[in-house]
């Protein structure tokens, strides 16, 4: 993709917050969701991707957002609610219920697409290990 994924914008890139208006930010967002609400709802089977973070949302020219890496993806077969699976994603996008069951739902990748929200807004990284405990994640740091 001509624009690379949006961590590049966020995290890597110089200038590249600064670059990111608050329209484009929402439009990335809404494409994001409009790819997430495809995966959940439109096709068949469902797809759950597990993997929702800012480096797996590509940007075309027209920074038009698009789901990638759907290498922890799964199918939810017809009258299935979840996937029983190994605990599997990115630190800081895991949503919490994981921790306590192997269990996958569309709500976590909704959990996860939350996540990539907040980054959007606060140009921040989900996890930062070089900050004082309690800070570290993106959404400690927003609760507190």
């Amino acid at each position: 993709m001509e624009n690379g994924s949006l961590d590049y914008w966020l995290h890597e890139k110089p200038d590249g917050p600064s670059s990111l208006d608050w329209d484009t930010r929402l439009h990335i967002a809404q494409g994001a969701a409009r790819g997430l609400s495809y995966l959940h709802q439109s096709c068949e089977p469902h797809i759950l991707h597990r993997d929702i973070k800012s480096s797996n949302i590509l940007l075309d020219e027209n920074f038009e957002a698009h789901l990638a890496d759907f290498g922890l993806a799964r199918l939810i077969l017809p009258y299935d609610t979840h996937v029983t699976t190994d605990l599997v994603g990115t630190l800081g996008y895991i949503p919490p219920e994981y921790g306590q069951a192997s269990v996958a739902t569309d709500k976590g990748d909704v959990y996860s697409f939350g996540v990539v929200l907040l980054e959007l807004l606060t140009g921040k990284r989900p996890m930062d290990i070089c900050k004082p405990k309690g800070t570290r994640d993106l959404i400690s740091w927003v609760l507190r």
